[in-house]
Order: structure tokens, then C-alpha cells, then sequence
């Protein structure tokens, strides 16, 4: 899954970033006007850990993220998104807006403000696209266009032209089908991470800042990217302790992933074995096949049935796979069983 990361000068989106990924990109001043970041980042999940400890596998694999810090302008050039193409390319957008008391200034920053206009360019660009494809229908026949797409943009100009983002705009199933190689921006789920002082982290979302969230369907997310910056390069005895001193349960990492998961619907499954323990996302609601498919495409070509028990079983009993399969949880699903969040897969197949 691939996440970017939009902000104006400030608002402290490369200081996310390097708090997620471990790096340390220039921030403030110092950083860099075009380049894009970009970092892979494991995906957190103590039950791998258990697995590889009951498996002892000779490799051990973790679902991945990657994350893309794009360069940031200053609010007044309304240029946030200018690497439009890399954009297209995301699966989810992490708009970070600035709440916290600029060091040189004193000055507030104004979160609603920010999100607003960076919602605002979403719409823009979304606005434009449609424009130019709904002139084209109007220079040629329109059975030369697809059917489902034509109605879509026909729903969406207007609703744009609102200042409304494509998230809160209902439409068909077919139509979402058909017009996925848009990659319309204001319809790709979206984070918007509330950037606050320190002593602010606790707080609850102001109603302002919950009012824009909900005009445009995109999940607001509370953070302090500067200390949770400082906190990552920790080491993990002393990470627990100073998030106990901020009222936190988890680090920014693991906190974030867990929204970005929740916000693109994924869960994870798991392949174990003596060469390799794996965890792999899917979607919610996927069916075996569908798994089998993240595994390898011949796979889901192939697929006979799964070899399926879930890892809260495994834990019962210590790991012992033969005592798992006398409790009668060790099971053969079909093409069409729901992979759970937690299963165990091993797929069994014929190419």
C-alpha cells in the first residue's frame, strides 16, 4: 500500500515522515524544494512475532507500507499537489495540517484553514479532469464513450463544481468499477493528520477541525509530529516511558498504520513454514482466492481449496499444530470462505 504525505511549508508533513519511516529528511528550512522521500516501513504486528517464535522459520517477512513525502509550498501558491502523477499513483493521501504554536512567530496555525485548501486543490484538480473528458463527449458521437463513465462524469461535474469532494458523492458500483484508471484524487480515502503542541496530544479534535472531516469524508488523525519525531529514535524501553508521560498507549507508528489499515479496509493473514513466516493484507471481505491471489497470481489461477486455522487457536495450544487439528480447528474452506483477520493460510493448488 502506498501512502503520501501533502503540506504546506510548516505544517510539519516531512516531520511525519520521519517519524513513521526512521529517516531523517531535511524538515523546516532546510528541506529540499522538489525532491520526494520515499520509505518502506513494516508493518507492526505482534502475532508475526509469536508465529516466528512457535515456527523458528529461517526467514521472517512483514507486510509493507510505502510512504512518500512530496515537496511542500507555501499556502499562497495553492500548488500543494503539483506531482499530480505521483498522486494518481497512491492508494491513500495523508494531508497534514499544522494546530500547533509556530517557535519563530508565536502564531497559532489555523488547521481548518489549511485542510480546507488542501481539499480544495483535491476538488480542483478532480474538477478539471472531468471538464476536459465532458468536452470530448460533446465533439463526438457520444456511443464512442463509455456508457458508465459518461453517467459518472455527468454526476460528478456538478458536484464538484459545489466544492465537494468525490467521497460524498454516491455512485454505482459500475461506475466506480469503470472509472478506477482516473484515479480521481478527491475519491482516494484520505488521512488528515492534525499536527499539535506536545501538551495538546491528548485533547479531543476540535469541532471545527470534525466539521471539515465530515463535509469531505476523510478521517482527521491527532498527533505531534516534532516530540513523536524525537520519541521514534528511542529505544523502546525508553519510547514507553516518555509516551506514558503523554497519556499515549502505542507509538506514532504503530497508531498511524492502524488508521491506514482501518481507512483502506485491510486485514492481514499469515503463511507459516519452516522457510518463511509471512503476514499479507488483503481486503476486507476478500474470499480465498482473492488471498491466494496476494500470494501469487498462479495461485489464485490454480486454487483448489485453503488449509485454513486461525492464529487465537494457535495460541491456545502453545503452537502444537497436531493438537490444534485434535480440537477439530484445523480446517479445508473453498473458494468461497471470507478470509478473517488472523487466519493462517496454506493454499493448496494446480497450475
Amino acid at each position: 500500500m502506498k501512502i503520501g504525505f501533502y503540506g504546506y511549508k510548516g505544517a510539519g508533513a516531512s516531520t511525519l515522515y520521519n517519524a513513521l519511516t526512521g529517516l531523517d529528511v531535511p524538515t523546516g528550512f532546510a528541506a529540499g524544494k522538489n525532491k520526494v522521500n520515499l520509505g518502506t516501513v513494516k508493518v507492526p504486528d505482534e502475532r508475526i512475532d509469536q508465529l516466528s517464535s512457535f515456527y523458528n522459520p529461517a526467514k521472517t517477512t512483514c507486510s509493507e507500507l510505502v510512504f512518500s513525502d512530496f515537496p511542500a509550498v507555501t499556502n499562497s501558491e495553492k500548488q500543494s499537489l503539483g506531482n499530480i502523477s505521483d498522486a494518481r499513483a497512491l492508494d491513500i493521501l495523508a494531508l497534514v495540517a499544522g494546530a500547533f504554536t509556530d517557535e519563530f512567530s508565536q502564531e497559532k496555525k489555523n488547521p481548518v484553514e489549511e485542510l480546507e485548501d488542501l481539499l480544495e486543490e483535491l476538488i480542483m484538480v478532480d474538477l478539471e479532469q472531468v471538464e476536459k473528458y465532458l468536452k470530448k463527449t460533446k465533439k463526438l458521437p457520444k456511443n464512442n464513450f463509455d456508457p458508465f463513465v459518461l453517467k459518472a462524469m455527468e454526476k460528478m461535474a456538478p458536484h464538484l463544481e459545489q466544492g465537494l469532494s468525490l467521497r460524498t458523492l454516491k455512485l454505482g458500483k459500475e461506475e466506480l468499477e469503470h472509472i478506477r484508471g482516473f484515479a480521481f484524487l478527491s475519491l482516494k480515502p484520505a488521512l488528515v493528520a492534525i499536527n499539535v503542541n506536545e501538551e495538546e496530544l491528548t485533547n479531543p479534535l476540535s469541532e471545527d477541525v470534525l466539521k471539515v472531516a465530515k463535509k469531505h469524508n476523510v478521517r482527521p488523525f491527532l498527533l505531534s509530529a516534532k516530540v513523536e519525531e524525537e520519541i521514534s529514535r528511542l529505544e523502546t524501553e525508553d519510547q514507553k516511558m516518555f509516551l506514558e508521560d503523554l497519556g499515549i498507549s502505542q507509538p506514532l507508528k504503530d497508531r498511524f498504520i492502524r488508521e491506514a489499515y482501518s481507512l483502506a479496509n485491510l486485514i492481514s493473514f499469515f503463511t507459516v513454514g519452516a522457510d518463511e513466516v509471512r503476514s499479507w493484507a488483503v481486503e476486507k471481505g476478500a474470499k480465498a482466492p482473492e488471498a491466494a491471489g496476494v500470494i501469487h497470481s498462479d495461485l489464485e489461477k490454480g486454487f483448489i481449496r485453503a488449509e485454513v486455522f486461525h492464529y487465537n487457536d494457535l495460541i491456545e495450544v502453545d503452537g502444537n499444530e497436531k493438537a490444534l487439528k485434535a480440537a477439530g480447528k484445523f480446517r479445508l474452506e473453498g473458494k468461497d470462505y471470507v478470509v478473517k483477520d488472523g487466519d493462517i493460510m496454506n493454499i493448496r493448488f494446480n497450475v
